[in-house]
């Protein structure tokens, strides 16, 4: 058998990479694995100098729309193959992968280059972690030409850092994940170790070491046994143009070890946990992550930063084979971006389609543009967003019982999930939201994102200052408000919250119980049952009371209608108050 690799490359005199029009590999002049690496002037090592070619290669899928064709393991084995060997397990490379790049360390450091193959569906069959070593980059060349391949039954991390080590570079590749090869019995029946950290799924947050992820940085991933180990110094590692596919937890983890983690230009579609565990002092720049089955970001820790990136369709229309074999679909209330601790800055970030909220931000110090559209899909029954009409899921992945194949109780409503839930002490936020649904999807309309924002005030969300744009994208009916009826109203005295360019905050002071008392000009919220003369009875209504030419005038606005959002507005013309003269922004 011949194995075909991209043709050798060439390095210019200036130290960059120039594509040479070389001949392909024929199986003949490949120094054995064994040899030893030799030191090199440029510290640039090619790993099929030292006979380290793809030989793993998984199943295809049929062409999409557009002609092309992806890696699609399924349950059933082997999924990642030997290269012109169908239905032949590939062989671990894992072992002289790392052997070339401990000799490359003991040299001093320098380069180490993965060519690869003109397929993506081709690649290095990984059933070790290739250790991350202090100064030896892992360079590939490009997302469809080099591909690590996790083998079946690997059950581990692609890529790891070694223990107290830094400086790591990794850049330029694709790393599947065959999460349809991995299993975690122990984990899944709720029985095992994964049991001990709350009983969750391995794929959540913390239960790293019973998990398999794109890329994992941990203390010591050699000692998973030890939930709780102390951090060490930050590790300056960098992470670029990278696609992550089918990784069965994360696409990338760094919650459990130091900062200064930057990863540029990485996509990734289909992770069977979160799609990034983010930690402490993590910079994510163009960063998308698509169809995970969890949140599409998590971060635990803080600090991080996120810098144009996108989260869409999580928790939505996946398939998880582990659960009981073949197909089990299901929806569950992942949310775009999760929050849990705060210190966290945005810059352009968008949550698009999501199951549930858009962002839920539990933590203090957050900043930042946060666009959310057409998220909440739970409470969709369209034939997009729930094709085979499946039951209602919990609305929170910790009470997870869609893993036992049980029903749960009544569908999510578009009340339970807004763009942007600030939960807890979450305060001193200073955020500007844009809320939106989407146009037309699909010739229908898509996301029940009815509400724009939901302050748990009393939990302890206080002092945010909140910018909100809440607007519909397409028939005027989706869009309800700009606060959840479960929002308190206690939220908008305690709280600074400008929305659709009214302030719902700004010396905002208590109605008295007779409305028609109000005689000072400003800005009023009356809330519940009581009040006298209240156009929205048992409601949470701003009143803004303003004179010009010493005649008043009263705009009341209901702010928790489950409906339309209806304003009503009286007026004084000097011989006394007239009726309400009632409008709408909804198509009745």
């Amino acid at each position: 058998m011949m194995e075909s690799t991209l043709g050798r490359r060439a390095l210019i005199a200036s130290g960059g990479f120039a594509l040479a029009a070389g001949a392909a590999f024929a199986g003949a002049g490949p120094a054995a694995a064994g040899t030893a690496v030799t030191k090199s002037a440029r510290r640039v090592y090619y790993a099929s100098d030292f006979g380290i070619l793809p030989k793993a290669t998984m199943p295809v899928s049929p062409p999409d729309e557009y002609g092309r064709k992806f890696s699609a393991g399924k349950q059933g084995f082997p999924n990642v193959q030997a290269v012109g060997a169908p239905g032949t397990a590939a062989i671990d490379q894992s072992d002289e992968i790392n052997a070339f790049l401990q000799q490359i360390a003991v040299l001093g450091g320098g380069v180490a280059v993965f060519e690869g193959d003109i397929n993506q569906l081709v690649g290095y069959g990984v059933k070790k972690p290739i250790v991350m070593l202090s100064e030896v980059a892992i360079w590939g060349l490009g997302w469809n030409k080099t591909t690590f391949m996790l083998i079946d039954g690997a059950n581990c991390s692609v890529f790891v850092n070694k223990p107290r080590s830094n400086l790591h570079d990794v850049r330029d590749l694709r790393i599947n994940g065959n999460r349809w090869g991995q299993s975690f019995p122990d984990g899944l029946n709720f029985a095992g170790p994964g049991a001990v950290l709350g009983g969750n799924h391995p794929a959540n947050p913390d239960n790293w070491q019973f998990n398999s992820h794109g890329i994992l940085m941990v203390p010591d991933y050699t000692a998973p046994a030890q939930p709780v180990q102390p951090t060490y110094g930050d590790t300056y590692s960098n992470f670029e143009n990278i696609f992550v596919v089918n990784p069965y937890g994360s696409a990338a983890m760094t919650n459990k070890i130091g900062g200064e983690i930057r990863f540029r230009n990485i996509i990734c579609t289909g992770a069977g946990g979160n799609g990034f565990t983010a930690g402490y002092d993590t910079f994510l720049t163009d960063v998308t992550v698509g169809s995970s089955e969890y949140h599409g970001f998590l971060q635990q820790n803080g600090s991080t930063r996120f810098t144009n990136t996108k989260a869409f369709w999580c928790g939505q229309v996946l398939e998880r084979w582990q659960v009981g074999g073949g197909g089990a679909k299901m929806r569950r209330a992942a949310a775009g971006y999760k929050i849990v601790n705060g210190t966290c800055e945005f810059s352009s970030a968008e949550a698009q389609n999501c199951g549930a909220e858009g962002f839920w931000i539990q933590g203090e110090s957050v900043n930042g543009q946060l666009a959310t559209i057409a998220n909440n899909m739970l409470a969709d029954t369209s034939d997009k967003a729930n094709p085979a009409g499946w039951a209602p899921i919990p609305d929170n992945y910790v009470n997870d019982t869609v893993w036992t194949g049980q029903a749960t109780g009544p569908g999510p409503t578009p009340a339970h999930h807004p763009g942007v839930q600030l939960w807890a002490k979450s305060k001193y936020n200073n955020l500007s939201i844009t809320s939106r649904t989407a146009g037309l999807q699909d010739g229908g309309g898509l996301g029940q994102q009815g509400y724009a924002l939901g302050v748990d005030s009393t939990g302890g969300s206080i002092e945010n200052n909140i910018s909100v744009t809440h607007s519909d994208g397409y028939d005027g009916q989706r869009v309800k408000g700009i606060l959840t009826p479960a929002t308190p109203h206690e939220a908008v005295s305690k709280n600074w919250i400008l929305a659709n360019g009214r302030p719902l905050s700004d010396a905002v002071r208590e109605a008295p119980q007779d409305l028609l008392a109000i005689e000072a000009v400003g800005t009023y919220i009356a809330g519940g049952q009581g009040y006298l003369n209240n156009p929205f009875p048992g409601g949470t209504v701003r009143i803004i009371f303003t004179e010009f030419r010493n005649v008043f005038s009263m705009e009341a606005v209901r702010l928790d209608e489950a409906g339309a959002p209806f304003t009503n507005i009286k007026y004084n013309d000097g011989n006394g108050w007239r009726g309400w003269i009632q409008r709408s922004r909804a198509i009745l």
